[in-house]
């Protein structure tokens, strides 16, 4: 009863106030249209034990109404049929496995042994004087009958490839090798403590079929300084596309195809500084003379080849064994050359000076050059074991290189000879009878082989 009491005074207080602005709105705007408030049962009810007043304890006209915040529907988040989803951003690549290694390169010390050379009878010795006839009990075979000089020689090869495709599997890739020059001398002689007595360069004698000597050295007649050599020397380069076969993380399997050249040039060279003692035999005069005979080889291959390389690694050790093999033509080249040149003093009024054309083994009847082309196969094998990092690998391998068919310098000389065309046996007279030595070239083998030690570097 006291709330109605209240509610009416109230009302009463501001109802002349309420008349007066309803009267000076009503000339300016319609009154706007309220909404009807929201059904009583939908509402919290008020208690009415208390009258609605302001702060400060003013009473309010009319209780307050809670604020209704209407319900929105939440929206289906399952998208509608046929409705593609784009991702916020693109998906992160995943990073490409090297297969070939993209940019590559490899650098070889080579420590390889070549096949000995091939050298017939050259230089026989005795010690009591007698002739040194090959084939005697006395005679003593000083160089040749068997392989000489099979020294290691150093050399170097290196290789770059770079891969052709995004995928990293097929690339090209190219070396060159070489070795440095090796050569080799033996020298015999009976100055100055002599071991021998005797020195000859032994031969067949072409006019009566049997062994026979030039003899340089002899006690009490002559002297002589007798050297052997022989030089070896080599090169080659190859081109190659390389594709990948297999490719797993620990395991690759890789072939090759391409182009090969391979050079080996070699030489023998025997030569001999003599001097005659001027005795009653050659009235008093002394003779120097300077001998020489010089084969020289050379083999250049060219093929096209196949091979593989097969590549296997656990942690930081890896493994590598590779095979080729070249097929092609040799080109083969003989060059011979013989030269006498011999000064004797005694004579009036100046030295006697006389050259001629040919040595002992190389006369005018085998003296020049001589061409031949044959066709040639040329493996080539490769193994190495090392540690690797994630760019780089350094090893220590094998590797073995082999070729069919070669012309060799030892297996040029032809140990038959005309003594009449012997400078020192004839004195440059007219030669008679057969042409001896021959012109021609017999063919062989070759191969090389050793160690090899080296760093690789893959980008």
């Amino acid at each position: 009863m006291r709330a109605v009491i209240s509610a009416v005074a109230a009302l009463l207080v501001v109802t002349p106030g309420l008349c007066f602005a309803q009267a000076e709105l009503s000339t300016l705007t319609p009154p706007p249209t309220i909404a009807p408030p929201p059904a009583a049962s939908s509402l919290p009810v008020l208690s009415s034990a208390e009258p609605e007043v302001l702060p400060g304890g003013a009473a309010v006209s009319q209780p307050l109404q809670p604020v209704v915040i209407p319900t929105t529907p939440v929206p289906d988040v399952n998208p509608p049929p046929g409705f593609a989803e784009i991702p916020c951003c693109p998906p992160e690549k995943p990073k490409k496995r090297k297969i070939l290694g993209g940019v590559w390169g490899s650098d070889d010390i080579l420590m390889w042994y070549p096949k000995s050379h091939p050298v017939p009878s050259l230089v026989t010795a005795t010690k009591r004087g007698s002739p040194p006839i090959l084939g005697r009990a006395n005679t003593l075979t000083l160089v040749g009958n068997q392989a000489i000089d099979n020294q290691m020689i150093m050399g170097y090869r290196t290789l770059i490839g770079y891969s052709l495709n995004e995928e990293d599997t097929v690339g090209i890739e190219g070396s060159y090798f070489f070795l440095g020059t090796r050569t080799a001398s033996f020298s015999m002689s009976d100055f100055a403590a002599p071991r021998y007595q005797t020195i000859g360069l032994p031969f067949v004698n072409a006019l009566t079929g049997e062994e026979d000597v030039l003899t340089v050295a002899s006690p009490g007649v002559s002297s002589a300084l007798v050297t052997v050599s022989t030089t070896t020397r080599m090169q080659g380069a190859e081109m190659n596309g390389i594709a990948n076969l297999y490719a797993s993380d620990n395991v690759r399997l890789h072939a090759l195809v391409g182009y090969r050249f391979y050079q080996l040039q070699e030489g023998l060279r025997v030569e001999q500084t003599w001097l005659q003692y001027g005795t009653a035999a050659t009235a008093g005069h002394t003779t120097i003379g300077a001998i020489a005979d010089q084969f020289s080889t050379s083999n250049r291959f060219n093929g096209g080849q196949l091979g593989f390389l097969f590549d296997a690694e656990k942690g930081p050790v890896y493994l590598e064994v590779g095979g080729k093999v070249a097929l092609g033509q040799n080109y083969e080249v003989l060059r011979t050359q013989g030269e006498t040149h011999l000064i004797t003093y005694g004579t009036n009024p100046l030295p006697l000076v006389r050259s001629y054309l040919g040595g002992v083994y190389v006369q005018p009847t085998n003296q020049g050059r001589l061409t031949h082309s044959a066709f040639a196969v040329l493996p080539e094998g490769t193994f190495k074991v090392g540690l690797k990092s994630q760019r780089h690998r350094f090893f220590v391998g094998y590797n073995f290189l082999y070729l069919n068919d070669v012309i060799r310098p030892g297996d040029q000389v032809d140990r038959t000879l005309n003594p009449t065309q012997i400078p020192l046996m004839h004195g440059g007279h007219p030669a008679t009878g057969p042409d001896r030595p021959q012109f021609a070239i017999t063919r062989g083998d070759f191969w090389v082989q050793g160690l090899i030690v080296g760093w690789e570097s893959r980008y």
